[in-house]
């Protein structure tokens, strides 16, 4: 056992008996390599992640490479779900780098933490253009030791790219950068498959969800292009694609992470919390957009999968499903033709086999994704096929069931309890709303500790990793969400709620706001950083702008004191503080460039900047 052994993380915890001497993040880390003048070797990475567990079993389990490792670095492994603010700085330096990003990401250093070399995965032998781990250790070994001159240009030059941004920086905010928004839109759709980009095609939810606003209530300025039903044609495509092909668990409901291809036919098959939490929020945004049965059904049936497999009895939500079952990617999800006939009777397999373009090569690996390409694109799956799927859901559950991660992430259940609470009022669905609520009851009472700060998560208690920006924003943002969906009055109705007041969750919003401030807001540079003030200081502070599978804290942190100020302002018009969250998002809009260059990555900042001009809340 090396050191990761008494570690809450249950992906530190894989790791507990690699013959790698790995570390824990930590101060006596850095200390050692600093003392002993070892380059870290950092590998970052989560419990439900493939390629994670490839090279582990390749390289970390093999003596040889474990002997070179423990010789020549300080090792430190890392959970991304436990530190994102650590994740964003690496990875945003291994792209620097290399150009590219991915888990699992593996960064060697100084004994000081500057980046000066990384990747992704890296095979056991030279493969695909890609040279092997133990060449990549050996070439590194000998920069460290021979080449001091070329690792400090390195090293100035990577912190000169992610050190913050100069601080006069001014974005002017108007109504052209959703104009800008827009057209890139149509720019990056893809017409024929849905989505955006060519290759592997993942959501982008919360672009997604970007335009939906647009579309619903219209646009911030004169936008002549594209139109509205040209806005309504990008939604519909890639809804309707998302909800039909292989990127949707059609028996048991929600999404997996992404698909391989650009036809949304063969996924990589993990579940992660926070993608079906936005997908079912989107889902049922969809629905009030176009009426379309095929939005409800998916945003229901997602909700379904989530209170059936992922809800734990203390009423927080975990984190993942494995892509992996039984040793392999998949196997838990595809079928054969053979196996549909063996659970249906022969008039109903055949319809199956046929709807869902089962064949007997299959699309992956032998077997079949479930494709409904037997149907128009914004059809509901027909009511004799869904009939259907609970004989089949029923047989395989009978199958060796992909790994779960039971960490209750505060960030990732705020997505889920915001969804929940949306989904509830737009499909008429209370019980969703009693759901959020006694989610919300959970993590504020048991993700608080006895000094009032919130704890990054819950697996059994409290974790000792505090809270980061994105946790307080999002949860904030979804306490609010609850307050406007009416959910104080679940306490006269149902008392198992948890509730204590009618006003309980705006007051804790209001609470939440005043730590977030305090713990991640600079006053000298104006600005909110990813990591509390009072952590360990990285070689530069972390400040992500950009949306990936979440809103970026910035983003969300933005959008949560914009949604407190108007609530405040609904209280009493001269409320003071709902005058500073104001400022203060204004604030976050001018100072972040990439809104501009790269507005599908920055539809939360969108939303907030669409927002702040219908209201006229911002001097432009």
């Amino acid at each position: 056992m090396n050191n990761l052994r008494n570690e809450k993380s249950p992906y530190l915890a894989q790791h507990a008996e690699n013959p790698v001497d790995w570390n824990p993040w930590s101060v006596e880390a850095t200390e050692r390599a600093k003392k002993e003048n070892l380059p870290m070797l950092i590998s970052i990475g989560y419990s439900t992640c493939h390629w994670c567990h490839v090279m582990a079993k390749e390289s970390f389990e093999e003596s040889e490479t474990a002997a070179i490792m423990n010789k020549h670095f300080v090792n430190i492994k890392i959970d991304r779900e436990e530190h994102p603010d650590i994740d964003s700085l690496y990875m945003k330096a291994v792209q620097a780098l290399t150009g590219q990003g991915g888990w699992p990401l593996t960064v060697f250093t100084t004994p000081d933490g500057v980046p000066f070399y990384g990747g992704t995965y890296f095979p056991p032998v030279p493969s695909h253009g890609m040279p092997s781990f133990k060449n990549v250790l050996a070439t590194v070994i000998s920069a460290y030791s021979e080449n001091k001159a070329g690792l400090e240009r390195v090293t100035g030059q990577i912190v000169g790219a992610l050190s913050p941004a100069d601080e006069s920086i001014n974005v002017p905010l108007s109504d052209s950068i959703i104009e800008t928004a827009l057209i890139g839109a149509l720019e990056h759709h893809d017409p024929v498959n849905g989505g955006f980009g060519n290759g592997m095609k993942f959501p982008h939810t919360i672009f997604l969800k970007f335009l939906l606003k647009c579309y619903n209530t219209g646009c911030a300025g004169q936008v002549p292009h594209p139109t509205k039903d040209e806005l309504l044609g990008i939604i519909k495509k890639s809804l309707s694609a998302m909800a039909s092909g292989g990127l949707y668990d059609a028996i048991g409901g929600g999404f997996h992470r992404y698909t391989v291809d650009e036809k949304w036919s063969v996924p990589h098959f993990e579940k992660m919390l926070y993608d079906n939490a936005q997908l079912t929020g989107l889902y049922a945004l969809g629905y009030e957009a176009t009426g379309l049965k095929l939005y409800a059904d998916a945003a229901i049936n997602t909700a379904e999968y989530l209170k059936r497999e992922m809800l734990s009895v203390e009423g927080g939500f975990y984190s993942a499903e494995d892509a992996d079952s039984g040793g392999a990617e998949g196997t838990y999800y595809v079928w054969k033709p053979d196996e549909v006939r063996a659970v249906l009777d022969a008039k109903d397999a055949e319809s199956f086999i046929d709807y869902y373009s089962i064949t007997e090569h299959g699309n992956f690996e032998g077997a079949n994704t479930l494709r409904a390409t037997q149907k128009e694109p914004d059809e509901a799956i027909e009511p004799e096929i869904a009939a259907m799927h609970a004989a089949l859901l029923a047989e395989r559950i009978k199958r060796i069931p992909p790994a779960k991660d039971k960490k209750i992430i505060v960030a990732w259940n705020a997505l889920a309890i915001e969804a929940f609470a949306t989904a509830s009022v737009l499909l008429k669905r209370p019980d969703l709303l009693e759901t959020a609520a006694k989610c919300a009851d959970f993590l504020l009472t048991s993700l608080t500790d006895s000094t009032g700060r919130l704890r990054r998560y819950y697996l059994g208690d409290m974790s000792d990793a505090k809270a980061g920006l994105e946790d307080y924003a999002l949860l904030g943002n979804a306490l609010l969400a609850l307050h406007k969906t009416g959910a104080g009055a679940l306490e006269e109705s149902n008392a198992n709620t948890g509730l204590k007041s009618r006003n309980r969750w705006i007051d804790e919003a209001k609470r939440l706001a005043t730590e977030m401030i305090k713990l991640f807001y600079d006053e000298k540079s104006n600005r909110f950083f990813d990591s509390a003030i009072d952590s360990e200081l990285l070689f530069v502070r972390v400040r992500d702008l950009f949306d990936n599978d979440l809103p970026s804290g910035n983003a969300g942190a933005a959008a949560f004191l914009l949604n407190l100020s108007l609530e405040l302002k609904k209280i009493d018009d001269t409320d003071v503080k709902a005058k500073e969250h104001i400022n203060r998002t204004v604030e976050i809009l001018r100072t972040s460039t990439g809104i501009i260059d790269y507005p599908l990555y920055h539809g939360s900042m969108l939303s907030v900047l669409d927002t702040l001009l219908k209201e006229k809340l911002i001097d432009l």
